[in-house]
């Protein structure tokens, strides 16, 4: 089967998020998002360590007003809120000062998401990918050995799979489809291309930037290979990056980083077409 150009794919790309980020659909989620709160590192750092996996947090109340509801025996994720008080008159200097101080913080509760039931919230989830034979589960053992870099099989949780900074391995979830197995190793290959810790030329970009660089040259091998991952990627890239001139921003090196990946690879399944000869 004839393979697709990398300039055609980027195309299909873009027009893909736009799609995406201009429907109705995604205009809501942007206006459920804009109600987060926007938290402190303190705080940011708090929510980790309570729960790792944390990904929407608000308080009971908050989540009420969304139509959804804490389930029972949930456990409260504590962070700090300010105690502000009305500064007394004579510590006014003038009619435009600041008429409250902090005076000291407190513990509040919130609760993750996946703590929660209730009303479907406006997030356009994507889809995970399903399908796959034996044909293509010897493709992705193929595929591993091109890229060299240590995978594992594994319950990762909600997630479909991560890289590894510190120890640089890939894990991937055991239990997806072998198709949703093959686009997971490369997006966490493209983090390990580009975001770790010792090398990786984007590693200081945001999270933002990192999922939608790392998404996009997913999309991009898996087409190349004749693989259409279009309904869980246009998704993913713009719940991420929600900037739809995102392709502007890092089509440059999802064209590299593609092509760099799709060389590897056909480079591997060369040298071992040629031992089996």
């Amino acid at each position: 089967m004839q393979k697709k150009s990398l300039e055609d794919i980027i195309e299909k790309l873009e027009n893909g998020i736009k799609d995406v980020m201009t429907s109705d659909r995604f205009a809501e989620w942007l206006k459920f998002a804009s109600s987060f709160h926007k938290y402190s590192f303190g705080n940011a750092m708090l929510i980790f360590l309570q729960n790792p996996k944390a990904t929407m947090v608000k308080g009971f109340g908050e989540w009420k007003k969304d139509g959804r509801y804490v389930k029972k025996g949930e456990k409260a994720i504590k962070i700090l809120a300010p105690i502000v008080k009305k500064k007394d008159k004579s510590e006014d200097n003038d009619d435009k000062s600041d008429k409250h101080e902090i005076v000291g913080f407190r513990y509040v509760n919130v609760f993750d998401v996946s703590q929660t039931k209730g009303k479907e919230l406006p997030c356009a989830t994507p889809k995970l990918l399903e399908g796959g034979n034996e044909e293509q589960e010897k493709l992705l053992a193929s595929w591993i050995r091109a890229l060299s870099v240590p995978v594992i099989f594994k319950d990762t949780g909600e997630a479909n799979g991560y890289f590894h900074l510190k120890e640089n391995y890939i894990a991937i979830h055991r239990d997806r489809s072998v198709i949703q197995q093959l686009k997971t190793l490369i997006h966490e290959y493209a983090h390990y291309l580009l975001h770790r810790k010792d090398g990786g030329e984007f590693k200081d970009v945001t999270i933002d930037i990192k999922e939608a660089q790392a998404e996009s040259i997913a999309y991009v091998v898996m087409n190349h290979f004749n693989f259409d991952t279009s309904e869980y990627s246009f998704s993913y890239i713009a719940g991420w990056s929600q900037d739809i001139n995102v392709m502007k921003k890092i089509g440059d090196q999802i064209i590299k980083s593609s092509h760099q990946i799709i060389e590897k690879i056909n480079k591997a399944t060369d040298n071992q077409e040629q031992e089996i000869a």
